[in-house]
């Protein structure tokens, strides 16, 4: 219905928001599955139940973990303590801790390691914990990792590669090192020590890990016909988290009490869910979401919003991040028109994020983290995140969260660090945006740019493969699907009848099912992969490395073969969602 995604954002409170920031501060640190996440649960379903809308509290089991203390003292020439905290999924020490020899690996990457014996040590890495450098640590052969910030503070991290709650032996995959993250002004004088003689460093840590049972509150503002967006950010939190993530939360529960006033009026719903096990399980609430209403998602959501860290004191630029192709141009647009202010377009994102490992994708595309537990279901996703400048003085280039601010993760993330008249931006954005798909005749999806993805990704490819893979082929294949995608959405300008649009929307969404999963994702729609470093049509990735290769040697061999499989994966999904869409336009009268 024209005009209500402009009337909506005249409803957003900024007092509402600010007292539920304020009140989830208040709580303090939220550990899923412990008694701060029942209080924040309550909170946030008592102000449902306030607000006259429907919801439901999921309980599962999800196998969590949280740093109750750490402890981490070095001996150099002089002993000195020096102030830590803990990480999830660190190992926990004897009562009497961990003691070895500190070998400093700069930012922790696997030439970091050249020359240097950290078998049964204590790695020393520059860079914040992570499962990327703890892994590389434990490959080769560390007991131990101590991770530095970049300034002042100590963040608390995960350092589990494995996405939601482990499946069979995916436990084994975890890296199992005492870790202790410290402060990087701290970590700098370790360094400088390990200079000038043999450092050994005690780490007495103590981590919980096991299963809990978490809340997973989820509410609905129904519309006239069964597709939904469906709304999500995480409630757990490091410390208080005030702007990862009761931002978040404040702004997706008023989404909700705003738009319940509209209730009857849109033609399709929106669906709110808060994330237990975000900080704590690696994603394991949305992953429970998504494996356990796998289908209903499949046939019915329209996107998945993700909503994390707004509303942060400072945050003036607008940054489009975690966005699939297809939905791009409709998020980059809502941003231009709604806020005003600046904005970084899909091609200058990489000033803020970094650049993909992808050569030529767009850095916007969504990356493993996030909550990005979809992507096997197809569900196309977007979110748009307001974030410091690079050149503001408390921006911090190692941090993703807390719109890019140091205090992210840490002690000094508190209620002071909001900014209500932000956040209240935020979630006038949001409310429009979600408002638009909510009442849209045809939905605002360009087919033609996820295939245009598949061509930048292919490019790739084909450069590192040359002739040995019939890359060129499967290039031909997309770029005649992208040319039926193009007749398609020329076809269907100005469609306005209910029947033709509902057809072409579920067009749509069937197309971003058949093709995201592929594009996104190595293993199967119904797993997930590994919450590191990603890559479009990464079952591809191993062609970057044939030029490296002997082509005489077995390895290689094996790889030509495993590489023609994936790519008939890839060309039957297109050729599926081709034949899908020359169809559904032959017959669209």
């Amino acid at each position: 219905m024209p005009g209500l995604d402009v009337d909506v954002r005249k409803q957003v409170s900024e007092e509402a928001l600010t007292e539920t920031v304020r009140q989830l501060c208040l709580i303090g640190e939220k550990v899923s599955g412990f008694p701060n996440e029942e209080k924040a649960c309550k909170y946030i379903t008592d102000k449902l139940t306030e607000y006259g809308i429907g919801h439901k509290v999921h309980t599962f089991e999800s196998y969590i973990s949280a740093p109750r203390s750490v402890k981490l003292t070095i001996h150099a020439k002089d002993s000195y303590e020096v102030e830590a905290v803990g990480v999830a999924f660190g190992l926990s020490t004897p009562p009497d801790g961990f003691t070895a020899e500190v070998v400093p690996v700069g930012v922790g990457n696997d030439h970091d390691y050249v020359g240097k014996n950290v078998k049964g040590k204590i790695a020393l890495v520059t860079k914040l914990p992570s499962p990327h450098n703890a892994l590389i640590a434990a490959k080769h052969g560390a007991k131990g990792l101590i991770a530095m910030s970049a300034g002042k503070q100590r963040h608390k991290m995960i350092i589990t590669p494995v996405w939601g709650t482990p499946e069979f032996d995916q436990i084994d995959k975890i890296p199992r090192l005492h870790v202790a993250s410290i402060a990087g002004t701290d970590g700098q004088r370790i360094v400088k020590d390990a200079k000038a003689s043999t450092v050994r460093a005690t780490i007495v840590a103590d981590t919980f890990e096991g299963w809990r049972t978490v809340r997973l509150p989820v509410a609905e503002i129904k519309g006239r016909e069964p597709l939904y967006t469906l709304v999500g950010g995480h409630y757990c939190s490091w410390f208080d988290g005030s702007t990862d993530n009761a931002t978040g939360d404040a702004c997706v529960l008023e989404l909700a009490r705003v738009l319940k006033r509209y209730e009857g009026k849109m033609r399709y719903g929106v669906r709110f869910a808060w994330w237990p096990g975000h900080s704590h399980g690696r994603y394991s609430g949305s992953t429970w979401y998504a494996d356990t209403f796998f289908r209903d998602l499949r046939d019915n959501a329209i996107v998945y919003f993700n909503i994390d860290s707004p509303g942060v004191k400072g945050a003036t630029v607008y940054v489009p991040r975690h966005q699939m192709a297809e939905i791009s141009r409709f998020n980059e647009e809502m941003v231009a028109e709604v806020t005003g202010w600046t904005t970084l377009k899909s091609s200058d994102a990489q000033l803020e994020l970094g650049k993909r490992a992808d050569k030529y994708v767009s850095s916007t595309r969504p990356a493993r983290a996030a909550d990005q537990s979809f992507w096997g279901v197809g569900v196309s996703s977007m979110s748009v995140y307001s974030m410091l400048r690079p050149d503001d003085p408390n921006r911090d280039p190692n941090v993703g969260g807390s719109g890019g601010a140091w205090w992210w993760h840490s002690e000094h993330e508190n209620f002071e660090k909001m900014d209500a008249g932000v956040l209240a931006q935020d979630t006038r954005l949001y409310a429009a945006t979600v408002m638009r798909l909510a009442t849209a005749e045809v939905l605002p999806f360009d087919l033609t740019q996820i295939a245009q993805d598949y061509l930048d990704a292919l490019k790739e490819y084909d450069e590192a493969a040359g002739d040995v893979l019939p890359i060129r082929e499967l290039i031909g294949e997309v770029e005649t699907m992208k040319g039926r995608m193009a007749a398609l959405h020329q076809r269907c300008n100005g469609l306005t009848d209910p029947k033709q649009t509902d057809a072409v929307n579920r067009l749509f969404l069937r197309s971003a099912r058949t093709l995201n999963p592929v594009l996104y994702q190595d293993g199967s729609e119904f797993e997930h992969d590994p919450a590191l470093s990603s890559r479009c049509l990464p079952s591809l990735g191993a062609a970057l490395k044939l030029k490296a290769m002997d082509p005489r040697s077995d390895s290689y061999k094996f790889a030509l073969a495993g590489l023609l499989r994936r790519i008939n994966k890839i060309s039957d999904a297109v050729t599926d969602a081709t034949r899908d869409v020359e169809t559904f336009t032959a017959n669209l009268h």
